[in-house]
């Protein structure tokens, strides 16, 4: 066979066409025999083989690395000091691995360069006689599981008031069977800026590339990191930017309680204190409260700007007929309206104080000195005073009691 024929054929097997120009030498070497790989991790593997042992002389080794179907790497071994190489061959990766002063008997050679984990290479040793390469004998290696690479470009998008979905790049290289590491981190407060880590979760598949995290607070600020890993080791870490979980009703006030002011029959003070953080579900702009009896009202407290930083208990004051029944609702106003607390408060003059039958909330008796006056203006406050004032001076027989006259003189 002609050498360029013999050359092309050899290496037309590895789909990188004639790799060795052939200058028309009619000696070709024998085949090496026994090759075997040694010593294989993820980034390098040993070689080695017998020499030919026919007569036909020869000069060099040629060693071609194959991937997916291309040369990789190229590699040429000279026998001595005056043969010549295959400088020429196509191959984008050429390495002279030196100069053997025997080229008989067990060989041996370590591919170390530019190699992958967890990657099928087939390599085709062959000895050459100057310009002209024998037949080659071939060997498939793979190369053992290494660390990954980190995922990137994490994206975190609210899905709804408790979940996000969590999406990412996979590694460009497969390093072997791979499963992410994805550790949810929460906000210590809800518009914290720093973040613990609160649970992970593990994704399996190198290919996998996102995640569905569920069972979060509302209206609270999360951030993710993702690692890579591999039964080898693992990947340096990846962190998203913080994502927010959409809003939903805000939870019940807590500590709801009313009483009278001190000295005065026609006022009852309503206190409360935010919904616990962890439920507020949202921005709170304001709150309601609404009640219901002998005078009845709708009334708006608060304006807050962004939100209510909800670090006092807040109080309004409300118009009450002594000797009246008053059902009281009030609820935290944000994107959605919250859950009511409500409260019976028996307006009893005799005992100034209040008897309270509440629903979603805990009772305090403890007084609160911070005041957040209801939106209803002074005037409007007033008239609501002076009409009940009016309606007392008007349904009360003549014969009043000394407290009841206390009544009238405010008319």
């Amino acid at each position: 066979m002609h050498a360029i024929a013999r050359c092309c054929f050899m290496l037309a097997a590895f789909s990188i066409g004639s790799v060795l120009p052939v200058l028309g030498s009619d000696t070709v070497p024998g085949k090496v025999s026994n090759l075997k790989t040694t010593g294989v991790t993820s980034s390098a593997f040993g070689l080695s083989w017998t020499a030919p042992t026919s007569s036909i002389p020869f000069t060099s080794y040629v060693i071609f690395i194959i991937k997916e179907g291309k040369c990789a790497q190229a590699s040429f071994l000279r026998c001595s000091q005056n043969s010549t190489t295959h400088a020429n061959a196509n191959c984008p990766y050429q390495i002279f691995a030196g100069v053997y002063d025997t080229c008989h008997g067990v060989m041996s050679y370590n591919i170390t360069a530019k190699l992958t984990s967890y990657t099928d290479y087939v390599v085709a040793v062959a000895a050459a006689y100057e310009t002209t390469a024998g037949e080659n004998s071939t060997i498939t290696v793979k190369t053992q599981i290494g660390i990954p690479a980190p995922p990137t470009n994490i994206r975190l998008t609210a899905q709804n008031q408790s979940a996000i979905l969590v999406e990412w790049d996979i590694p460009l290289h497969n390093a072997g069977p791979t499963w992410y590491n994805v550790t949810v981190l929460g906000a210590t407060n809800r518009m914290s800026s720093i973040f613990i880590a609160q649970r992970e979760y593990k994704v399996e598949g190198w290919k996998s590339s996102s995640y569905e995290v569920t069972d979060l607070l509302s209206s609270w600020r999360y951030m993710v990191s993702i690692t890579a890993s591999t039964n080898v080791g693992t990947s340096d870490r990846t962190t998203s930017q913080y994502v927010s979980t959409l809003p939903s009703a805000p939870g019940v006030v807590k500590n709801i309680h009313m009483k009278f002011v001190p000295n005065q029959y026609l006022a009852a003070r309503l206190s409360w204190e935010c919904p616990t953080e962890k439920i507020r579900n949202g921005r709170i702009t304001s709150f309601t409260i609404i009640y219901t009896g002998n005078v009845s009202m709708t009334m708006t407290a608060g304006s807050y700007y962004p939100e209510d930083p909800c670090t006092a208990p807040h109080t309004a004051y409300l118009p009450v007929i002594p000797d009246g029944q008053y059902t009281v609702k009030v609820w935290a106003n944000a994107e959605f309206q919250g859950n009511k607390s409500t409260m019976i408060f028996v307006a009893d003059r005799n005992k100034m104080s209040y008897t309270p039958s509440i629903s979603n909330t805990t009772v305090s008796t403890a007084d609160s000195n911070s005041l957040i006056v209801a939106s209803a203006t002074c005037g409007s406050t007033i008239a609501i005073l002076s009409v009940v004032v009016i309606a007392l001076v008007l349904t009360r027989p003549r014969g009043v009691l000394p407290e009841k006259q206390l009544y009238g003189s405010l008319g």
